[in-house]
């Protein structure tokens, strides 16, 4: 501890003084020469001189170096009244911002190094080195294939410079290390995973569980009472085919799956090299050979020879692997869903469910139906005008892709006022006939008409938003 060094140095320091002492007392009684006290305090002649001098003079004292102490020392209550702020106000603050904040709120001035010593031996602060590191000790594997699936992504750049970043799902078994399935895809997303699922439970059957980490995909993440909250979409779809999803707390939990990806970011992105793949296509049809290449070195028999993997039984897994939420009927049979109305057909049925909530059943492959008491209802879409969207909430792990979302939305779609709230966004009250020449000279206005309607020229009438059964905006405007 810094006080025990402190105590030490004053007790070598007294030390060394009484041998000083007691070695000037010895030339004094004429018992060693000057040679031999020069030898023995490790000093000159005329050091040795001046030191005797000092002794006769001036006793103990004498023999003291001029040095020690000075004007330069920190006042013990200055320091008490920093260290009580400190324990007060600072004490999970590194020295570095504990120092910024005290001249800043305190008007009181100490160096970092100075604070973290004084932190130190308060007991405040710990350095690196002191901090010890967690243990996690090890677990036993699952006796039987099946038992425990770990699934996880990992976002590498496994085309190196030939091509973009890509995310590797990966389902591994934990009881024999074996990887059961690989797939490459842009990022992880629910849509993702259970194509990845879904092709696991046709090749193998339905495993016991999924061991996961605390992705927004596998568990909700919302601060406050989870009991109250809705599974996600894949935890959903788990508990309704029968699988348990357990989320990890730590990556070491799940370090089969982990280590894994350290072997494939070595192992994997030669290969790519080596056979000039650049795309996730061409990486998806190689992987399955070296899936098999990888198990054939790297798995290891289970315990118990017994598959834990269930049947598929009568599920329909189409039905069930799918993005799945409820929508009120409005009197007019619409509901809204992903910034489109659909409307649905005049049928008995359809007019007993107005008021009532119905399914709407996103599908792997983009279909969408809409279900009450599992009966399905026919519709027609109703292209409903977008609106300035909110910001979106991204992940880390998905801003590339949101980016390049965003590119294609842009090229796609062409700008339209109304969808931005222009002022000529509502042309119609100033112009009832869409064929008003004075409307159509707005298409391509002067300066002028521009700063008079704030700005820019409204798009032709044939490619106005509102699109209707057949009708997109793609659509070329009719002919005069």
């Amino acid at each position: 501890m810094p006080g025990d060094i402190e105590a030490n140095q004053e007790d070598f320091v007294n030390v060394e003084e009484d041998y000083r002492v007691a070695a000037i007392e010895a030339y004094l009684a004429k018992q060693i020469r000057i040679m031999d006290l020069m030898a023995t305090l490790g000093k000159s002649r005329s050091h040795v001189w001046r030191m005797i001098s000092r002794y006769k003079s001036d006793g103990v004292k004498g023999l003291q170096s001029k040095k020690t102490g000075g004007n330069n020392r920190i006042d013990p209550n200055f320091r008490a009244k920093v260290v009580a702020l400190v324990k007060e106000h600072y004490r999970d603050f590194t020295p570095q911002f504990a120092s910024e904040k005290l001249l800043e709120r305190h008007n009181i001035a100490v160096k970092p190094a100075t604070l973290r010593r004084w932190m130190m031996k308060a007991g405040l602060w710990k350095q690196r080195c002191e901090i010890k590191p967690s243990v996690y000790s090890p677990r036993q594997r699952r006796e039987r294939i099946g038992e425990l699936i770990q699934v996880d992504g990992s976002y590498h750049r496994w085309f190196e410079k030939r091509g973009n970043e890509a995310c590797l799902i990966v389902f591994i078994d934990d009881a024999t290390s074996q990887i059961m399935h690989m797939r490459m895809v842009e990022h992880e997303s629910s849509f993702n995973y259970m194509r990845c699922l879904k092709w696991y439970i046709e090749q193998y059957g339905r495993p016991l569980a999924l061991y996961s980490d605390r992705h927004s995909i596998f568990r909700v993440n919302t601060p406050g009472n989870s009991s109250r909250q809705s599974p996600t979409q894949f935890s959903r779809a788990c508990h309704e085919l029968g699988i348990g999803v357990i989320c990890a707390s730590t990556p070491q939990a799940k370090g089969r799956v982990e280590r894994s990806f350290r072997t494939q970011q070595d192992r994997l992105v030669k290969e790519f090299r080596l056979r000039g793949i650049s795309t996730i296509e061409e990486a998806n049809w190689f992987l399955e050979h070296y899936r098999q290449t990888h198990n054939t070195k790297f798995a290891k028999s289970p315990l118990d020879p017994e598959d834990a993997h269930g049947p598929q039984g009568s599920f329909n897994i189409d039905r069930l692997l799918t993005f799945t939420v409820t929508r009120k009927v409005f009197k007019d049979l619409t509901i809204s869903f992903n910034k489109i109305r659909f409307i649905l057909d005049d049928t008995p049925l359809a007019r007993r469910v107005i008021g009532k909530r119905v399914t709407v059943a996103v599908y792997l492959d983009g279909r969408i139906e809409i279900f009450h008491d599992e009966t399905t209802l026919a519709y027609k879409c109703f292209d409903k005008l977008r609106l300035i969207a909110q910001p979106a909430v991204v992940d880390r792990k998905r801003l590339g892709t949101a980016l390049q979302m965003a590119k294609a939305i842009r090229e796609v779609e062409p700008h339209h006022f109304i969808r931005n709230r222009h002022i000529m966004a509502g042309f119609r009250d100033f112009f009832p006939q869409p064929t008003d020449v004075k409307s159509r000279t707005l298409q391509n206005p002067t300066k002028t008409v521009r700063r008079k309607f704030n700005g820019r020229a409204r798009a032709p009438l044939g490619r106005h938003p509102i699109v209707i059964s057949d009708r997109t905006l793609n659509q070329e405007p009719p002919e005069d």
